[in-house]
């Protein structure tokens, strides 16, 4: 049985959609998952050609170091898009790992439910660009986590990125891929298979709130000049 893959029909009906992926071809889904993965790169170049997280450089234009500005940007280019290629190959492959250990469900299965994230992380990143370039600025701490609010309360930057990375996006992942992924499990695990959903996303809102912290684009840049 061939089973014709359309983003946005097959996320509204998810259990025509496992029962696919249990007996049949799915056909189209490559070309959805490179697409997704190009306009992810897109953005983050697009958001390092307008300046948002570059601000640090500002000062070598300002001392008319033009050359070294222009070649800073340049690598800090290269720097932003290693660093989405990690965050990509991260929320897709290595999330879907953790899942496959945690569960019963195949990898190639868990692969193709964690796209539908791959796509809501990609819209949210594109608002909070939107907005940035709408207003003509960028702020720290996204508007669609509490990290804002928790900033009044919290001086502690780590959990404050960390608080950041729990988003609406974060929310939708956990609804996706318990939708999907509970309709390989016996209703008796399903309690279980959200606790995991939940922790995993803890724990990875931790890791990368902890590497958020780290100047690693000035360590990329400062690596290849």
């Amino acid at each position: 049985m061939f089973y014709h893959y359309k983003f946005w029909h097959s996320l509204t009906h998810p259990v025509t959609f496992t029962q696919a992926l249990e007996g049949g071809e799915i056909r189209g889904y490559k070309k959805r998952s490179l697409v997704v993965f190009l306009l992810f790169i897109l953005l983050f170049v697009i958001r390092e050609f307008w300046g948002m997280g570059t601000e640090s450089l500002t000062t070598l234009f300002a001392m008319n170091n033009q050359d070294e500005y222009y070649t800073a940007r340049l690598l800090s280019m290269v720097g932003a898009i290693i660093w989405g290629i990690i965050y990509y190959c991260f929320q897709y492959f290595g999330v879907t790992y953790m899942l496959y250990l945690l569960t019963d469900i195949p990898y190639k299965w868990i692969q193709k439910v964690q796209l539908y994230v791959m796509a809501f992380l990609l819209i949210e990143k594109a608002i909070l660009f939107a907005v940035f370039y709408g207003v003509g600025y960028s702020t720290t701490f996204s508007f669609f986590s509490l990290a804002p609010i928790a900033q009044l309360f919290i001086d502690a930057d780590v959990v404050l990125f960390v608080i950041n990375q729990l988003t609406a996006a974060t929310v939708l992942t956990i609804i996706v891929q318990f939708t999907f992924l509970s309709k390989w499990e016996e209703a008796a695990d399903r309690k279980a298979l959200l606790a995991k959903i939940i922790v995993i996303q803890v724990l990875m809102a931790v890791i990368v709130g902890m590497i958020s912290v780290l100047p690693l684009q000035e360590w990329i840049t400062r690596g290849l000049g």
